[in-house]
């Protein structure tokens, strides 16, 4: 089985939980929390933190439909009429998705569910998107005994009454995704997400690197509201018109998107390559909104960068960013992922004699458990683990680093995070703590961390599940909990400085040098 421990960055890019995640909105959507690779196809998955509703960082494309795991109260139900960006579907076919959706919870959770519960919510999230799209559905009383098979029938039955007779210009793809997405909202765990077709193949695409869309180019922080701009990407058409991050949108064309969920910000955003788009925002500092028109480009999201940069007395800085723990994938497997740019780049740091390193992790939702290990490996000694996987029976599991992949040139480490940090980058900081082979800097993390599988529906939607739990190589749980850095720093949005970096490398530079 491929696992995956990925925060479904708001799925905009796609995979998070905790207090969110980001975005990508280059825009149209990539990669739980979330997120989060989606793939039944593709058994390894990442550790997804994407939510079961909005994660904090996404790129533009969006995860869940309708809000974060983590708060704990259901988001409104949309509207299912005259929607067009969604094909519409036949209330038979419906209420097969949503048997098939409950089916594959009950199957595959790595908690014991019930079938009644699960049916009752998904039942009344259908209910509640039809009255939110101007219906009177005339909804029963289901009897729901617990027995799988007697439950799914009597869901049928009531979906179907339900359904039939509401209207052609109701799509019923929608009424029966915001019916998973009720059920799945009772879950209540990051990394147990609905995505539907759109969504599904963006995770897919971000889980393997494919990083590259029509858009914008700006990460967006989908736990806040008015959406806000995490990042600008350097050279986007976002960056030439001067948005900055920090940057709350507030409209988009003549669509007020302040208390919209970034899922339907996503399609408004992104667009084909030379159309324009108007967006105006608030920013912090200024007393009037401001707005801008932006022709969409092809926007090239790197999942890695390095760079060497220069201390206050001339020391060299390995400065290395990691959006992801993503890599190709084989019908077998795992490929190469972003550990081999981890390992040129310290061999290029190595032959320019850099003294320290910094490994940038924020905004990271995560990815494959297998480039988890690679990464890690680097970094820690004589194969031990990075984490262990807990299964339901409590059981564990070592997730074994490669003795053979160390770097014994090791220097001074910072590891940088924030709240959009999530599984694999969870797991790779719980490390670095717990082995001491680095320091962390930043904001608490998502507290997103646990190994999902994607299984893809009927109509090529997808529900990533939680399988395993997984905890720190000192057994400490971070999943609800997150990591507190050694150095917690305060940042301003409406500020361009980094403060985080800039505490970072006063600390590295502060630090001796081990011996040869």
């Amino acid at each position: 089985m491929k696992r995956a421990l990925s925060l479904l960055f708001a799925l905009l890019l796609l995979t998070s939980c905790g207090t969110g995640s980001t975005v990508s909105v280059a825009t149209s959507a990539l990669s739980p929390a979330t997120p989060s690779a989606i793939a039944s196809t593709v058994p390894t998955q990442p550790i997804v933190a994407g939510t079961t509703r909005t994660p904090v960082a996404t790129v533009t494309g969006a995860t869940s439909g309708r809000g974060t795991a983590t708060t704990g109260t259901a988001t409104p139900a949309r509207s299912a009429v005259n929607v067009t960006a969604i094909a519409n579907t036949t209330p038979a076919a419906g209420a097969a998705l949503v048997d098939q959706a409950i089916g594959e919870l009950l199957d595959n959770y790595v908690d014991k569910l019930q079938s009644n519960t699960l049916y009752q919510y998904a039942y009344d999230g259908a209910v509640a998107t039809l009255r939110a799209s101007g219906k009177a559905p005339q909804a029963q009383t289901l009897t729901l005994t617990g027995n799988r098979d007697q439950d799914a029938s009597a869901f049928k039955t009531a979906y179907l009454a339900l359904t039939q007779n509401v209207g052609g210009e109701v799509n019923q793809s929608v009424v029966a995704y915001e019916a998973i997405q009720a059920a799945v909202e009772h879950v209540d765990e990051c990394h147990t997400y609905f995505l539907n077709p759109d969504q599904n193949k963006q995770a897919k695409a971000q889980e393997a690197g494919q990083t590259n869309y029509s858009g914008i180019g700006v990460l967006i922080n989908s736990a806040l509201r008015p959406p806000t701009i995490a990042k600008v990407y350097a050279g986007s058409p976002a960056e030439k018109a001067g948005l900055r991050a920090g940057d709350q949108i507030t409209t988009v064309g003549d669509t007020d998107v302040t208390d919209l969920p970034i899922d339907q910000v996503s399609p408004l955003v992104r667009g084909p390559e030379g159309s324009q788009v108007k967006i105006t925002i608030r920013r912090p500092g200024e007393a009037n909104p401001l707005a801008f028109t932006i022709t969409r480009a092809t926007v090239n999201v790197p999942n890695f960068e390095s760079e060497v940069l220069k201390g206050p007395n001339d020391e060299k800085i390995g400065y290395m960013a990691l959006s992801s723990f993503s890599a190709t994938t084989t019908r077998t497997g795992v490929g190469d992922g972003v550990e081999k740019d981890i390992q040129a780049a310290l061999d290029s740091f190595q032959k320019q004699g850099v003294q320290y390193w910094v490994l940038d992790l924020r905004n990271n939702p995560g990815g494959y458990v297998e480039t988890l290990r690679r990464v890690a490996s680097r970094f820690i000694q004589n194969g031990q683990p990075v984490a262990y996987y807990v299964r339901a029976n409590g059981q564990q599991e070592a997730i074994n680093t490669d003795r053979s992949a160390y770097v014994s040139a090791q220097h001074p480490f910072a590891v940088l995070i924030n709240e959009g940090s999530a599984s694999s980058s969870e797991a790779f900081s719980a490390a670095a703590q717990d082995y001491g082979f680095a320091r962390l800097f930043g904001a608490k993390t998502a507290g997103c961390l646990a190994a999902a599988q994607s299984f893809d529906l009927a109509d090529g939607s997808a529900l990533s599940i939680t399988v395993e739990k997984v905890v720190s190589p000192k057994k400490r749980e971070i999943n609800r909990v997150g990591i507190v850095p050694d150095e917690v720093i305060q940042t301003d949005p409406a500020s361009l400085a980094d403060p985080v970096k800039d505490a970072a490398i006063k600390w590295l530079i502060s630090q001796p040098q081990p011996q040869r």
